[in-house]
C-alpha cells in the first residue's frame, strides 16, 4: 500500500516551506524514520524523516520550490516493486534539462517570494545510469535566475571558466549584473563547461540559457547522482571584490565535512567563510545534527575567532518584544504587535542634552578619482583641469533607475513637523544599556519605521502599488520597509525589512542595522532588495532640514527624516497655559505618487506618524 508524505506543519505561524534537498531518489530504498528530504522554512531548516518503509516511487515537488503545509510532496510505495521502480526510470531524466537558481540561502535566509523557473529541476537517476546518458551528450543547461521580484534581466559581467575548463557543483561559473545586484552563479552540476551561450557584455533575459555543461570523461557520475542543492549562491559582489578560488573552497571547507549533518552546508555559507578566511571546521554548528548556518559563521567572525556559547547563536528579544524571526514575503506574517498607548499628558518635558558635540569637524567627501586614459563624452567640450572618469556599475543603474522613476511616477511632496521629545527622553534614557546589549546605538529611526508600520495599516493604498496602464493596483498585505542606505557616498541601496508589521522597535533596530551592514559589506542577497512596498530615506544623520527624496518605483511613497535639533517652540499644558519651551523638533517629508492617491490622504497619513511618535508610550517598547 502506498503511502503519501505531506508537508508537515513546522510551527504555528509556519504556511509553506522551501524543499532545499531530497536525500533520496525516484527508486531508492528508504527506512522509517530515515531522513529523506530536507525543508527550509521562515523559521527553520529541518531534516523531514520518511513515515514508512519502503521504495520512493514518485517526488511530487522538486528541489528549491515553494509548497503549503499539507501539500503531498512525495509517495513511497512497499518495498517489493523496488526492482522494477529502479529499472523503469529513464535516461532522459538526466539529459538537458534546466537546474533551477533558487534565491534563498538554505541554512538561515527566508525563501526568495519568486516562483519556479520554468524549466523542471532534474532529478538524477543512480550513478550507474548518469554515466552513459552524460557521455552520450546531454548536459546540463545553466539558466539566468530570477534574481529578484521585478527582474527581468542581467548582464553577463564574467565568466570564471572558458569552454572545456573542468568545474565542480557549486563552484562560482560566472557573474551576472542586474539592475539590483552583481550576483555570483554557481554551477548546478559538476562536469565540462561545453558551450558558452552567453558572451562578457550580452543582456540576458530570466530564463534564457546561458551556457552548457557536460559530463568529464571518465569523471565519476556520482557526484550529480546525490546533489546537496540546486540553489543559487546569490550573493553578491561589490565593484573590485575579489573572485574565491575554487580551490580554497574544496580544499579548505567543504572536503573536511563531508559524511555529517555538518557537511550540508550551503553555497552561500561557504562563500561567506572563505572571503573571511573561516575554517568551518571550527565553527560550531547550531542548525539540525550541528549543521553550520550563515548566522553561525558570522557569530564565529563577530566573536574575533573564538567559539561562541550555543545560547548566543542568535540575540535574545527583550520581554516586551515578541518573536523576531527573520522575515519573508511568502510566509504569512505574524499578527503585529499592539501599538503603544498614550503618553500621559505631562506639562513641559525637560530638555535633554544637546547631541551636536562642540568643535565637530567640518564635512568631507571623497576625492575625485583620477579617470585616466577614459575617452571623453562624445559633443562634451572640456575645460583646463577636467578629468574624466568611467562611471561603475552602481552608478549607472542609479542613473538609470532615479530617471525611470521621475519618468513613472507623479511626484509630489508634502512634509510635517514632529515633535520628538518623548522619544527623544527614551533615547537618552536607553541608549547606554541598549548600546551595550545590541553594539550599536538606538537611533530615531526604527521610532519612526514603528510609528509608520501602524499609519500604513491606516493607510493601505500607501502601501500599494499602481499600474494605471492596465487599469489596476495592488494592495499589499505584507508591510516591507525599504531602508535607503548609504555606500559611503559611492553609491545607494534601498534594503528590505520584511514583514515590518510583526516587529517592535528592538526588532526593526536590529533588522535595519543587519541590512546596512550587508548592504556596506558587499554580502546583500537578492531578497535583501527587493519586495520593499514603502520606504524610508534618512539623511538626518547627515543634517538635512527639508528633503524630497525620488519615490522607490514600484512604491507609491517614499519618507524623509531629517535632523532632529533642539528648538524654542511654545508649548501649551493641560490647563491650557501656553509657554516658551525648548523641545526636540524635526520635519517627516513624504514623496508621494499622485497616480496612486490624492493629497489629502498624504497629509493625513503624515499626521498619524507625527501623532503616533509625540503621544505613544514608547517605554513600553524598550522596557
Amino acid at each position: 500500500m502506498a503511502v503519501t508524505v505531506t508537508m508537515p506543519q513546522l510551527g504555528e505561524t509556519v504556511t509553506e516551506g522551501v524543499v532545499l534537498r531530497w536525500a533520496k531518489q525516484v527508486g531508492d530504498t528508504v527506512s522509517e524514520d530515515e531522513v529523506l528530504l530536507e525543508i527550509s522554512t521562515d523559521k527553520v531548516d529541518t531534516e523531514i524523516p520518511s513515515p514508512s518503509s519502503g521504495v520512493l516511487q514518485e517526488i511530487l515537488v522538486q528541489e528549491g520550490e515553494t509548497v503549503a503545509v499539507g501539500a503531498q510532496l512525495a509517495i513511497i510505495g512497499e518495498a517489493d516493486g523496488a526492482g522494477a521502480a529502479s529499472d523503469s526510470e529513464p535516461e532522459s531524466r538526466v539529459q538537458s534539462a534546466a537546474p533551477e537558481m533558487a534565491e534563498q540561502d538554505s541554512s538561515t535566509e527566508p525563501p526568495a517570494p519568486e516562483a519556479p523557473a520554468a524549466a523542471p529541476t532534474p532529478q538524477p537517476v543512480a550513478a550507474a545510469e548518469a554515466a552513459p546518458a552524460a557521455t552520450g551528450g546531454g548536459g546540463f543547461t545553466v539558466e539566468m535566475p530570477q534574481l529578484g521580484e521585478t527582474v527581468t534581466e542581467g548582464v553577463v559581467l564574467s565568466w570564471a571558466k572558458s569552454v572545456g575548463d573542468a568545474v565542480a557543483e557549486d563552484e562560482v561559473l560566472l557573474e551576472i549584473s542586474t539592475d539590483k545586484v552583481d550576483t555570483e552563479i554557481p554551477s548546478p552540476a559538476a562536469g565540462v563547461l561545453q558551450e558558452i551561450l552567453v558572451p562578457v557584455g550580452e543582456t540576458a533575459q530570466v530564463g534564457t540559457a546561458l551556457a552548457i555543461i557536460g559530463s568529464a570523461a571518465g569523471a565519476p557520475a556520482q557526484v550529480v547522482a546525490d546533489p546537496v542543492s540546486s540553489g543559487a549562491d546569490n550573493v553578491p559582489m561589490t565593484d573590485g571584490a575579489t573572485q574565491a578560488s575554487p580551490a580554497a573552497d574544496a580544499n579548505g571547507q567543504s572536503g573536511s565535512l563531508e559524511g555529517s549533518g555538518r557537511g550540508n552546508v550551503s553555497p552561500v555559507v561557504r562563500k561567506l567563510a572563505r572571503e573571511a578566511n573561516v575554517d568551518l571546521d571550527r565553527v560550531p554548528g547550531t542548525g539540525k545534527n550541528g549543521r553550520i548556518t550563515r548566522k553561525d559563521v558570522e557569530a564565529f567572525i563577530a566573536s574575533g575567532g573564538q567559539s561562541p556559547a550555543p545560547a548566543a547563536a542568535a540575540p535574545a528579544q527583550p520581554p516586551a518584544s515578541p518573536t523576531t524571526p527573520e522575515p519573508t514575503p511568502s510566509s504569512a506574517a505574524p499578527p503585529p504587535p499592539p501599538p503603544p498607548v498614550p503618553a500621559p499628558a505631562a506639562t513641559t518635558a525637560p530638555a535633554a542634552a544637546s547631541t551636536a558635540p562642540a568643535g565637530e569637524p567640518a564635512p568631507a567627501g571623497q576625492p575625485a578619482p583620477a579617470g585616466d586614459g577614459v575617452e571623453p563624452p562624445e559633443g562634451v567640450p572640456l575645460l583646463a583641469g577636467d578629468r574624466v572618469v568611467a562611471l561603475d556599475r552602481l552608478r549607472q543603474r542609479i542613473a538609470k533607475n532615479m530617471i525611470l522613476a521621475k519618468t513613472t511616477a507623479a511626484h509630489v511632496w508634502t512634509a510635517v513637523e514632529v515633535d520628538y521629545e518623548l522619544v527623544e527622553q527614551i533615547r537618552q534614557k536607553h541608549k547606554a544599556d541598549f548600546k551595550a546589549r545590541e553594539g550599536f546605538s538606538l537611533t530615531y529611526l526604527p521610532f519612526v519605521a514603528r510609528a509608520v508600520v501602524d499609519a500604513l495599516a491606516a493607510f493601505p493604498v500607501v502601501n500599494s502599488s499602481i499600474y494605471p496602464d492596465q487599469g489596476k493596483a495592488v494592495y499589499h498585505e505584507a508591510r516591507n520597509i525599504g531602508i535607503a542606505i548609504d555606500l559611503n557616498q559611492e553609491g545607494l541601496l534601498v534594503g528590505t525589512v520584511r514583514n515590518a508589521d510583526s516587529l517592535r522597535i528592538v526588532g526593526l533596530a536590529r533588522n535595519i542595522r543587519a541590512v546596512a551592514d550587508r548592504a556596506r559589506s558587499g554580502s546583500l542577497e537578492p531578497d535583501d532588495v527587493s519586495g520593499s512596498t514603502f520606504s524610508i530615506s534618512n539623511p538626518g544623520p547627515y543634517g538635512s532640514f527639508l528633503t524630497a527624496p525620488i519615490i522607490n518605483v514600484p512604491n507609491t511613497a517614499i519618507l524623509s527624516t531629517d535632523t532632529v535639533t533642539k528648538r524654542a517652540v511654545v508649548a501649551t499644558d493641560t490647563a491650557g497655559n501656553d509657554s516658551i519651551a525648548i523641545r526636540h523638533i524635526g520635519y517627516l517629508g513624504l514623496t508621494w505618487d499622485h497616480r496612486a492617491f490624492d493629497g489629502s490622504t498624504a497629509v493625513l497619513f503624515l499626521q498619524r506618524i507625527k501623532h503616533n511618535l509625540e503621544t505613544w508610550d514608547w517605554e513600553q517598547e524598550l522596557a
